[in-house]
């Protein structure tokens, strides 16, 4: 360690000055001298892997430029823990440290090298200011923080409410501009076993959704005895997303379907296993779809399940929830909530528009409406605690949260943000 390199802030102290913002501009210079401006000091990560924040926006030598920031007491440590290696840190564009003990800028996985802004040199002139840095209010926060008080409870209700129904009529009008091309059957179909996918394997549960039709898995599933259609129902789709002859759990759960050999052809998808938890495994997740699509095959996906919404804007959101779980924890009731907000409903509005279906799209959009709170979003964190839990109840205002952070948060907008 170089002789200057005396003890300064911990990591977490570091990480507090950046999320207030409260360094003095002066203490932010490169170490060739350039001065670094904060349009935006970025979003603190949620937890896990990667970057400390997410989504700043900086001026270095007079140009903007959107990505993320790391700290670390030592720029080291950047090597120490092997974020060279992690293509996760690839959207780093600037390495905030307190002692700059490498002298050279930091180098990414990706093979780019990006600014280090070091404090040491700065703060060890002014070591006395440090605790004051640290004790005073910050100088800025996100404008969410203070929106209640400023806009008042109700304005607030109301921008949260038309920002969800834009990201729901968002939804609608993907699902329209797809009922343009093709099938209604196929394109519910593939929107359910997209929502199975999760964000890990939402492609891969995709591209075998384009694979196996709903139609070619309906004709197979109809060949069989009425009491064996599930089981086929499971065989195909595990033996065509290439599950099926990797399965060996003990008798009674997955092998047993595994003994059906569906006679198709096994695709090469691109699943991500890696640190995926037994329960969200693909093949269980397939599982629950061939369990929740068999239902529907006499009667057709797309009629049974329009049925469903008609008869929950009447007799209540769990009806519709209810309909689309799958027992064991196949598909339990979070991720049936997901699919009713984000692929049943929406779909049903887009549906009953191109019919003039009045009734249908007033069905489905009453009920999104009057549908509760899903499931809490990691993502959705900072900007629920900061609005408060009254504020935020509801699927509709929680799809409002969604539809801002990836809007305005996501974007560096605070300065944009209806909530300003």
């Amino acid at each position: 360690m170089p002789a200057l390199c005396a003890p300064g802030p911990s990591e977490a102290e570091l990480v507090r000055l950046w999320e207030g913002q409260r360094l003095p501009s002066e203490a932010l210079v490169g170490g060739d001298g350039a001065p670094l401006r904060v349009v935006f000091r970025g979003r603190p990560c949620a937890g896990g892997a990667g970057p400390d924040f997410r989504d700043a926006v900086i001026e270095l030598g007079g140009r903007k430029v959107l990505g993320d920031v790391e700290l670390h007491v030592m720029a080291s440590a950047f090597r120490r823990h092997g974020h060279h290696r992690d293509h996760a840190y690839d959207n780093v564009i600037l390495h905030v440290v307190f002692w700059d003990d490498d002298g050279q800028k930091t180098s990414l996985a990706s093979g780019r090298r990006v600014p280090v802004i070091a404090l040491g040199p700065w703060v060890a002139r002014r070591a006395e200011e440090l605790e004051a840095w640290l004790s005073r209010p910050a100088l800025w926060q996100e404008p969410c923080c203070s929106a209640s008080q400023r806009l008042g409870a109700e304005a607030v209700a109301a921008v949260l409410d038309e920002a969800g129904d834009r990201r729901f009529q968002e939804k609608a009008a993907g699902f329209a501009a797809a009922l343009v091309e093709e099938d209604g059957e196929e394109v519910l179909y593939r929107g359910i076993l997209e929502s199975l996918g999760y964000s890990q394997n939402r492609e891969p549960f995709r591209l075998l959704a384009r694979a196996l039709p709903w139609r070619e898995l309906c004709l197979r599933i109809q060949a069989q005895p009425t009491q064996e259609r599930m089981v086929a129902a499971e065989a195909v789709l595990l033996e065509r997303a290439g599950f099926l002859g990797s399965l060996t759990e003990k008798p009674g759960s997955l092998s047993l379907r595994a003994a059906y050999r569906a006679g198709v052809e096994s695709l090469v998808l691109p699943w991500r296993l890696a640190g995926i938890r037994p329960g969200n495994h693909p093949a269980r997740r397939l599982v629950g779809a061939a369990r929740l699509l068999a239902r529907y095959v006499g009667k057709g996906l797309l009629t049974g399940l329009l049925e469903k919404v008609v008869e929950a804007s009447v007799d209540g959101p769990r009806l519709l929830a209810t309909a689309l779980r799958v027992d064991g924890g196949l598909i339990g009731p979070g991720r049936a909530d997901e699919m009713a907000v984000n692929v049943v409903l929406p779909f049903a509005l887009a549906w009953a528009r191109a019919r003039q279906d009045e009734p249908l799209a007033q069905a489905a959009l009453g009920l999104y409406r009057r549908y509760p709170k899903l499931s809490p979003y990691g993502i959705l964190r900072r900007l629920t605690a900061a609005l408060g839990p009254r504020l935020t109840a509801g699927a509709r205002r929680q799809q409002g949260l969604l539809h801002l952070f990836h809007r305005y948060c996501r974007q560096g907008g605070c300065d944009r943000c209806p909530l300003a």
